[in-house]
């Protein structure tokens, strides 16, 4: 057996999971020593934090449950969920769970339309909304709602002692389903993705038995709980592990609920990694030729130290003595950014480009590259802290079954696959065959030690008109490592060569064309030949090593940037490429025009 199948170590949160029943469990059968223990924080309106007790959430959770069956909720059931993450959030999904009723989460950045349509096509019967905003993308849609923190009696279930009464609904079984997920909906119409409860406790076994958590842990969420990667590990793998969930107040406030929570653990998406780095790229290059010395001479012993720890070597004593100096100045403000404390970054969602897994390694800061997906409950693979291959989504969980098909896609088979899509039986039968396996669309490689990487999705490899396939992910990752591109779409499909929508950073781009040229960006810079080019040389100094054809040879510069709000973004801050392909079509077709 390779060394990454054996568990990572005994935690009581595996044993708990691979022991539980039903999901229920892993809150209301918790240990006697947790019951006064925090489990979840969120922020005050006057800026202070509110700390839930164990036994606090196990009270709330009853009572909501006993309201539910009061209003006819039953096993079998669906009730939607829709709200930013936060404890009444988490009590809402263990309440629906206890009566054997079946979550069905929205995602909060999506607009009225979305969210009505998930609830329809689930045949809700009632929906837990969070007040405002939330509340009012219900607004006659039919669908009777229960509002979190608004004015009637019925909002403040959670603390009213007048319904810790017995629940007549006995406890889900493992085979029962728990949630239909709906996907984002980046390669058409969402699909309602049906789990049981013992799948997520098969995940959730399995990411315990890769990444071990303990109770002295805390993790922050603020990855859309309706995301099934940070439900299954930021809720119900923490729950099991008991450790403590801190609910970030905002994406707005992100890295200063960081400092302020200061986390063991964290989920995060690509995204956040990028930001990070360009933010750090551009203060070195404000800093001068001293400071961008200083960091890269700091990132380069800091990228050995790192190999060296993975081998179970450190350092020579004289490089360790200077890398200790340069580590205070160039890598510790980073560490502070994210809490201090922070022993392990779990990135998932999407690719996260192994040049950012370097930075982040070389830092101090232990990122995990993994993947999954909604279908999977999510998470089927993951790097293992004393073995990370940065380049790579790590080796499978133990329990997951990898191969690749002949076409090159990935295939996964285990007890966390899904049931099917929601009353899709047709999509059902394409995605899992006769033999357990889940086809997951994605176009992957897996090295001698097992360790898979994602080439792309199948259904979004672009062909040239020459014949040649482009993986337009491996183009992309690349080009955001500047800071001067803050997004970018590769457009090829059918084309003769390779074109980019891109939202630039102008500050950023004012900066670099500055120290290029000896002078201020055109004041029409958007349409400037001239610097067009220059963007356009930037860009593929960037892509290095890749072929001929997959270097940028046309771009064009979009005014505003891509946004879940204006539906071009997932939740996980995906590319929507169609509906960005459409936004944009008039400059796309001047990129390949022949006066272009």
């Amino acid at each position: 057996m390779p060394n990454w199948q054996q568990p990572e170590g005994d935690c009581p949160g595996r044993r708990r999971a691979l022991a539980a029943r039903n999901l229920v469990e892993l809150l209301l059968d918790a240990p006697a020593a947790w019951l006064d223990k925090t489990l979840l924080l969120d922020r005050r309106a006057d800026g202070s934090w509110r700390r839930w007790s164990w036994v606090r959430v196990q009270q709330a959770v009853l009572r909501l449950a006993a309201w539910l069956e009061a209003q006819g909720v039953g096993p079998g059931d669906r009730v939607g969920l829709l709200g930013h993450n936060r404890p009444e959030w988490c009590i809402a999904d263990f309440a629906i769970l206890r009566l054997g009723a079946v979550t069905v989460p929205a995602y909060y950045t999506d607009p009225a339309a979305n969210v009505q349509f998930v609830f329809r096509d689930a045949g809700v019967k009632l929906a837990l909304v969070e007040e405002g905003e939330q509340a009012a993308k219900l607004e006659g849609a039919g669908i009777p709602v229960l509002v979190f923190r608004g004015a009637s009696s019925e909002d403040q279930v959670l603390d009213d002692p007048s319904w810790d009464r017995e629940i007549q609904a006995p406890l889900p079984a493992h085979e029962d389903l728990a949630t239909i997920i709906y996907t984002s909906g980046t390669t058409g119409r969402p699909k309602g993705v049906m789990l049981t409860h013992g799948a997520i406790l098969a995940d959730v076994a399995a990411g315990l038995g890769a990444v071990p958590v303990y109770p002295d842990d805390r993790f922050l969420s603020f990855l859309p709980l309706a995301h099934a990667f940070e439900r299954t590990v930021g809720q119900f793998l923490a729950v099991a592990s008991g450790a403590e969930i801190a609910y970030a107040e905002s994406l707005a406030t992100l890295m200063r609920d960081f400092a302020e929570v200061r986390p063991t653990l964290a989920l995060a998406v690509p995204r956040l990694c990028e930001r990070v780095h360009a933010a750090v790229a551009a203060r070195i290059a404000e800093g001068g030729w001293i400071a961008r010395e200083v960091f890269a001479r700091a990132q380069s012993l800091g990228w050995k130290r790192f190999q060296l720890q993975q081998q179970g070597k450190r350092l020579r004593w004289v490089e360790a003595q200077l890398f200790a100096r340069l580590d205070a100045l160039a890598h510790a403000p980073i560490r502070e950014q994210f809490g201090g404390r922070l022993r392990a970054l779990v990135v998932g969602g999407a690719a996260l480009s192994p040049e950012i897994a370097r930075f982040l390694l070389a830092a101090g800061i232990t990122v995990l590259p993994g993947y999954g997906l909604t279908e999977a409950a999510p998470t089927l693979s993951v790097n293992r802290a004393r073995w990370i291959k940065p380049e790579t989504v790590g080796p499978p969980l133990p329990g997951v079954e990898l191969k690749i098909a002949a076409d090159g896609e990935l295939l996964a088979r285990g007890a966390m696959i899904m049931q099917g899509y929601w009353n899709l039986p047709e999509e059902t039968e394409k995605a899992l065959d006769d033999e357990g396996w889940l086809h997951t669309g994605d176009v992957a490689e897996m090295d001698a030690d097992g360790f898979v990487r994602i080439v792309d999705r199948k259904k979004e490899i672009m062909v040239l008109s020459t014949g040649e396939n482009v993986p337009p992910a491996v183009i992309e990752q690349r080009l955001v490592q500047d800071p001067v591109i803050a997004q970018v779409a590769v457009v090829a499909d059918g084309r003769p060569y390779v074109g980019a929508l891109v939202v630039v950073d102008e500050e950023a781009l004012a900066r670099a064309w500055r120290e290029a040229r000896r002078r201020p960006l055109p004041r029409n810079w958007r349409e400037d030949r001239e610097l067009k080019h220059w963007l356009v040389e930037r860009m593929n100094a960037q892509l290095g090593d890749l072929p001929r054809f997959m270097r940028v040879r046309r771009l064009a510069i979009v005014k505003e940037p891509w946004t879940q709000e204006a539906g071009l973004l997932t939740p996980t801050l995906k590319l929507k490429r169609r509906p960005i392909y459409e936004r944009h079509h008039d400059a796309i077709e001047a990129m390949f025009s022949e006066r272009a």
